[in-house]
Parts: C-alpha cells; structure tokens; sequence
C-alpha cells in the first residue's frame, strides 16, 4: 500500500493554485470559521495592524482558501488575512473552496504554519503530538507525513517533557529550542527550572547552556559537602516562607550571607513585596 504523503495537492492548497472544481468566490467574513486544527496560538496585533494597511491599499492579493464542512465553511489557509480583514470591517473575503477531510484540515493547518515558521517551538510541538495523535501513526510515519526528518520531530515532542514554567518562557521567546533541548538532559522538573531560570538570567548563549548542563550536578555536589544540619533547618524555612530557593553561606566567625534565588521578574516582585511588608 503507497503512502499518502506530503505533495502537489498541500503545495498547490498552500500557493493557492486554482483548481478544477471552481474559482474564486466571494464568502461573507461572518460565515467563515477559524481552523479547529489551527496550532498558531498567538496571532501578533501588530503585526496584523501592517497587514490591513496594506490589505486596505492594495487589496487581497492572495484569496484564503476554505473547505465546507456540514454548511459551514472552515479556513484552510489564510487565517491572519481573515482576522485582517475584520479589522477593516470588510462584509466579504476572496475565497477558494476545497474539498478535504479533517485529518488533511489538521495536516494542512500545521505543514502551512511549519513552512512558514510562523509557529514557535511549543506551538509546533503541540501541533505535531495532536496530529500524531490523530493518525495514530509512529514518529517515523509522522515524519515522512510532514516531510521532515524523525530527529525534527523527535526534538519537537521532547520538548513537552519541559515544566510549564519553562515551556511559558520558550513560548514567550525568552528561552529558545536549543536552550530546551540542552536543559532536557537534566534530571528532574526542580532541576530543568532551575537551570533555565540560571540561563535567562545570565543570558546564556545555548553552547554556555549545553556546558552549564555538563556541571550542574557537579556544582551541586560541592555546595553539598559536609551540610551544617542546623544552617540546613534554616534555608529551609526561609525557603517555605519566600516560596523559592533560599542558600545560606556562614563562616566560622559568625560572618556569612543569604542567597535568595528567583526564576523570573514576577518572582522577584513577589518576594520584594514580601519585604516591604515586613518594614
């Protein structure tokens, strides 16, 4: 049995190219429904503000392409240029209609955004495990669907393992994918957050990453020789009132200082407002 993969029918969807079942048609805006399937989370104001500008001097160069499904119509392709144009109050949009199934909706919907890297990692991350989901086929099938290499993919999924907080930072755009992939390697959710908070604070590059990765538990294992119970006791309570990591450094004379680690700017504004609390 032939596989079905990624060809002529999705780039001539994607470019537009017309088709034999009929041309371009005229579809009221409110009648057209966004892609189900769509991954794209994030559709930047900005940057849809340019494209009715320059929708409303030059037009709708490229019409959006729709499928119809039980009397609705759903976009296949062209959802910024849909929200575009609402913002211009248009009542109608260019439209080409399709013939597809809903597994080749959710394929089109994430190959579109993949193309055209308008997705970011956990966006495309999410994309690809609902889809696999879908087809019910292994990383290897999936791979060949989407017309990518099986590390692709396999470095994408991973990338679900990440703790929110992490994963919130990579979509943002604050940490990126090879930052991720580096910190993967540790071993526990505590740890992963705790090196990509070290990371966005010092704005490491992901080669600084990769070699912070290689040390961590070695750094760790330092800090930790012959452990003071007692200072112990006490970083830990600290630890339980600021809700975050707290070290605490004593020397022989009494001398010493306090550490209190936080993983964000939010963070630090807590633990700040808890400190003005107590003057």
């Amino acid at each position: 049995m032939k596989r079905k993969v990624l060809g002529k029918g999705l780039a001539s969807i994607i470019a537009n190219e017309p088709s034999s079942s009929g041309g371009v048609s005229e579809i009221n805006i409110e009648e057209i429904n966004p892609n189900p399937f769509q991954p794209r989370r994030v559709f930047s104001e900005e940057s849809l503000q340019e494209l009715s500008q320059s929708m409303k001097e030059s037009g709708l160069i490229q019409p959006v392409v729709l499928c119809r499904k039980n009397d609705n119509y759903y976009l296949v392709v062209g959802e910024r240029r849909w929200r575009a144009a609402q913002l211009l109050g248009w009542e109608k949009i260019p439209a080409v209609i399709r013939d597809i199934s809903e597994a080749e909706l959710q394929l089109h919907a994430l190959i579109e955004n993949l193309q055209r890297e308008d997705l970011n990692a956990m966006e495309s991350a999410n994309g690809i495990q609902a889809l696999q989901n879908s087809l019910q086929c292994s990383q290897h099938d999936l791979a060949e669907r989407l017309g990518m290499n099986r590390s692709t993919v396999t470095n994408y999924l991973r990338l679900l393992r990440l703790p929110e907080q992490v994963k919130e930072w990579l979509r943002n755009g604050d940490l990126d994918q090879g930052h991720a992939r580096a910190i993967l390697a540790l071993r526990n959710d505590e740890d992963i957050r705790e090196a990509a908070a070290i990371v966005l604070h010092k704005k490491l590059s992901v080669r600084e990453t990769e070699r912070l990765v290689k040390q961590f538990y070695r750094c760790r294992e330092n800090e930790s020789k012959a452990p003071d119970p007692d200072l112990i006791k006490m970083e830990s309570r600290l630890s339980r009132i600021f809700s975050c990591r707290v070290k605490l450094t004593c020397s022989r004379d009494g001398r010493g200082k306090i550490e209190i680690h936080y993983a964000s700017l939010e963070e630090f504004q807590r633990i700040l407002s808890m400190v003005d609390k107590k003057e």
